[in-house]
């Protein structure tokens, strides 16, 4: 039975080059059986990792990825998007992505976004790197640049097994946990 308590949210996830991004669908899938919409953002690293088609198919919805799409250059798809979303999710969300939008720096359609979301759209960042990504203290300066912005929930990463065969914090959160804390802040934003 689909439960349809999201019903008309229109949820954005932003997916960058993270081998954590195979859970990214599993996210979306329950944002879908909650009765949300769903579309997905992808930098170019992140297609390395995972098909934008996949994500389409999973939404309904095109996947976007170019900041100029060859079917009309003219398109302003950083501002529709920006617009469009009641939330912006950004899972995984790498070092190198975290670090442009720290600092203002809007070199792909993901990024420049971010940048473009009005400040009431809460904006959820879920880190997934190697824990000496994370420990760098460039990172860690970025991370708290990001706590700046009004509406900007850091969730994670957590201790676990990394993609390298370690131990250690850098592990996105599940999906299930993202899921639950976006569902929170969607009910504390009158939209």
């Amino acid at each position: 039975m689909t439960n349809k308590n999201l019903a008309n949210k229109k949820i954005l996830i932003g997916v960058t080059g993270g081998i954590a991004i195979y859970k990214i669908c599993a996210l979306a899938r329950l944002f879908l059986k909650n009765g949300a919409q769903v579309k997905v953002v992808m930098t170019e690293n992140a297609t390395k990792f995972i098909s934008p088609m996949t994500f389409q198919t999973l939404t309904g919805f095109p996947t976007y990825v170019s900041m100029f799409p060859p079917t009309d250059p003219n398109a302003l798809d950083h501002i529709n998007l920006a617009r469009w979303a009641d939330v912006f999710i950004l899972a995984p969300a790498t070092a190198n992505t975290i670090g442009k939008i720290a600092n203002g720096i809007g070199d792909n359609l993901l990024t420049t976004v971010i940048l473009a979301l009005p400040e009431k759209t809460p904006l959820v960042i879920a880190p997934a790197m190697n824990v000496n990504m994370w420990e760098n203290v460039f990172t860690q300066e970025n991370i708290k640049k990001l706590g700046k912005r009004k509406n900007c929930y850091i969730i994670g990463p957590t201790i676990g097994l990394l993609a390298e065969g370690i131990k250690g914090k850098g592990r996105m959160v599940e999906p299930e946990e993202i899921f639950k804390i976006t569902k929170k802040i969607l009910s504390k934003n009158k939209f």
